[in-house]
């Protein structure tokens, strides 16, 4: 089970993103936090692999923003940070880059976004979602981001599979053989955190593969 602690000023919010968590194979919520203070004695009384925490989160002993994820990454330095914020300015989701959290989400992102970013982050790996990594290449088109990168067969491949068709017609069309296509699909879904077809449609519907289907 991957232990997760969340952390957001808006109960509302909190709640959502609890609940939405609980329905994830292998996720575990182990605390709650509405502020920066909350948050640390959880962390310093709980043990977590993955802490989900809003940026702005005003009135915690703590502070909020980068100076709070610069204490967390010193204080727990083994825990993996996801990171939600409303921010669009790509300098600023760069800086939190620098600091060394694992994902970031925007909150206009579906909540199934969630799951790809805990994973990811879980794994050691990197992960933004394809809202954050649009905000990031308008600003600097030709500059590589972070997060996964996946071959031109291995997006069609996914694209096929989010649209329902089956590994061996797939396979057919591209002269490749079944073992192939699934072996493509396998890696790319390991690449973005994604476990099952739901997350993979989830995945694909967000960031526009279902809109270049033929």
């Amino acid at each position: 089970m991957i232990k997760v602690i969340v952390a957001d000023d808006h109960p509302v919010v909190l709640d959502g993103i609890c609940r939405a968590l609980a329905q994830g194979n292998g996720i575990e919520i182990v605390g709650q936090a509405g502020n920066s203070t909350g948050l640390m004695r959880l962390l310093d009384n709980t043990a977590c692999d993955i802490i989900v925490t809003d940026y702005a989160m005003p009135g915690g002993q703590y502070g909020d923003g980068l100076p709070m994820l610069q204490m967390l990454r010193r204080r727990y330095p083994t825990t993996r940070i996801v990171v939600m914020t409303m921010l669009d300015n790509p300098a600023l989701i760069r800086n939190i880059w620098k600091i060394g959290v694992s994902s970031i989400i925007n909150k206009a992102d579906e909540v199934e976004q969630l799951f790809p970013a805990i994973r990811a982050a879980f794994r050691g790996q990197h992960y933004v979602t394809p809202l954050v990594q649009s905000m990031l290449s308008l600003a600097h088109p030709d500059r590589p981001e972070p997060g996964p990168r996946l071959s031109r067969r291995e997006l069609e491949v996914l694209r096929r599979c989010a649209q329902g068709i089956p590994l061996v017609e797939i396979a057919r069309v591209a002269n490749r053989s079944a073992k192939t296509i699934s072996a493509q699909k396998s890696v790319a879904m390991k690449k973005l955190g994604l476990s099952n077809d739901y997350e993979l449609y989830e995945y694909a519907k967000s960031s526009g593969l279902l809109g270049d289907a033929d």
